[in-house]
């Protein structure tokens, strides 16, 4: 229900609540009132009359006081008088009521009573005792017929319910319309302009004259719009230099990773430096024939291509990209990286190996997900002192969200980086990933590929768990959201 709908019935119920009570009290009081004045009538009549007749009783004899008493009756008169007597005669007609009421009353007191008829003929009797005779205790009794006064109470209950309603109606009449103009017209333009807040839209100010709570509010809104319009250009600016300051750490984390391949790739640039260097000297010196001289040439230029390769991967690596993601098959993201650092594990005498379980696809953008690889493997070949194997696993795998993530259990593509290393102490675990946190010696790491690694893989709507054992290496685990391939 609407705020008006529930101000303008709260109105009406109340409204209308004063008024029954109010229509009740006064027919209450109006028929009360009219009953006094009736009873008062009865009373002072009885009086009247019965000190006339006692008077005339004294004076000129009982036929002559009951003859007045008779013509007092009105033909077309409500009330009716006649003479009772009350003892001493049984064939005389008997009271409405019990006798021994009236007979408690003083001689020229009165009684009045309303007995009960067939609905609609209540009959109110009035008893003014007289004291004319020793023997006999008589009274002038006062009858008259209700019907008027339920006609009358009748019409006046219908006359209050008439006016009640009319004035019910009207209330309410009035409260929907002041409801709809001074609450509900506001409460909708309010809502429009939260509705359009709601949808990042801050323009079109609301402009609201009344100057009321609403206005206020309106007037508030509008401030605060400014204010958001204020804070949202403030925080597009330092999203867009906190993004600027991202890549440019990315960039650096890359540089940083091209610095420990570089001693690698020398050693893998040093031999076939020396075989062109060798073979171009024999040419140039004649001594070789010219199938010599050809094959030399052939040599020098398959020398030259590998160099070139691996300059390639390395230039590729430390260049930035645009970001841009699509639908990607692992392997060879992982093949790529195991080539590119190659050379590193080859000096510490440590085997590469990867293992594919089928061909497993995610959405991402290949450059920064080559560079998460890429710090995992550098980071495993690093931790190990001497020979041994780092594992790169990939496949898919079922499991739950972290809670910070949230969502449903489902398939995942899984990039697992095994070492043989020292292993990482417990208390370092739930450290490895915030920025500039090292365990390794002074020169070797700054202690930024892992943050930047766990940055990159949150954007893509993944994470990374860490399992590691002191003395027995570490498992670095990426979990990305899987994407079938075609």
């Amino acid at each position: 229900m609407r705020l008006v709908q529930k101000l303008s019935l709260a109105l009406i119920m109340t409204t209308s609540t004063i008024l029954i009570v109010d229509g009740v009290l006064r027919v209450q009081r109006e028929v009360a009132v009219l009953e006094f004045d009736r009873t008062r009538d009865h009373r002072v009549i009885g009086r009247a009359v019965g000190s006339a007749i006692a008077a005339v009783w004294r004076s000129d004899g009982e036929a002559r006081a009951l003859a007045l008493l008779e013509q007092s009756n009105m033909p077309t008169g409500r009330m009716h008088m006649r003479w009772l007597w009350l003892d001493g005669d049984p064939t005389a007609s008997k009271p409405a009521f019990d006798k021994s009421v009236i007979d408690a009353v003083t001689p020229g007191d009165a009684i009045t009573r309303v007995v009960p008829a067939p609905p609609g003929e209540d009959m109110r009797y009035t008893y003014v005792p007289l004291a004319v005779d020793a023997k006999r205790h008589g009274a002038i009794e006062l009858s008259e017929s209700l019907v008027g006064q339920h006609r009358f109470t009748r019409r006046m209950i219908l006359d209050t319910l008439i006016t009640t309603v009319i004035l019910v109606l009207a209330c309410a009449g009035l409260a929907t319309l002041l409801g709809m103009w001074i609450v509900g017209r506001p409460m909708r333009a309010l809502a429009e302009k939260a509705r359009r807040v709601g949808q990042g839209d801050f323009t079109a100010p609301l402009l609201m004259k009344q100057d009321d709570e609403l206005g206020e509010l309106a007037r508030e809104m509008n401030t605060m719009c400014d204010r958001l319009v204020l804070a949202n250009d403030r925080v597009k600016d330092e999203t867009a230099q906190r993004l600027a300051a991202l890549e440019q750490l990315r960039h650096a984390d890359r540089l940083t990773t091209v610095g420990k391949l570089a001693s690698g790739i020398a050693h893998e640039l040093g031999t076939p430096l020396n075989v062109v260097s060798a073979r171009a000297q024999m040419i140039a010196s004649g001594e070789a024939s010219p199938s010599d001289a050809a094959e030399y040439a052939n040599i020098i230029v398959g020398a030259t291509e590998r160099m070139t390769r691996i300059i390639r991967q390395l230039l590729e690596f430390a260049r930035r990209k645009g970001s841009e993601k699509a639908a990607a098959a692992l392997e060879p993201l992982a093949q790529r990286t195991l080539e590119m650092v190659g050379p590193l594990a080859a000096n510490k005498s440590i085997k590469l190996v990867l293992e594919a379980k089928g061909e497993t696809f995610a959405v991402v953008d290949a450059n920064p997900i080559e560079q998460v690889f890429t710090n995992l493997v550098v980071n495993a070949v690093q931790a190990m002192d001497g020979p041994g194997v780092v594992r790169v696993s990939i496949g898919t795998e079922r499991t739950s969200p972290p809670v910070d993530i949230g969502g449903d259990a489902g398939d995942f593509a899984c990039i697992r980086v095994t070492d043989a290393g020292a292993g990482i102490r417990d208390e370092d675990v739930a450290h490895v990933f915030e920025p500039f946190f090292t365990t390794k010696d002074v020169g070797e790491g700054t202690g930024l590929g892992l943050s930047v690694a766990y940055g990159i893989v949150r954007e893509h709507g993944g994470w990374i768990d860490v399992v590691s054992t002191v003395g027995r290496g570490s498992s670095f685990a990426v979990y990305l959201p899987s994407r079938a391939g075609a």
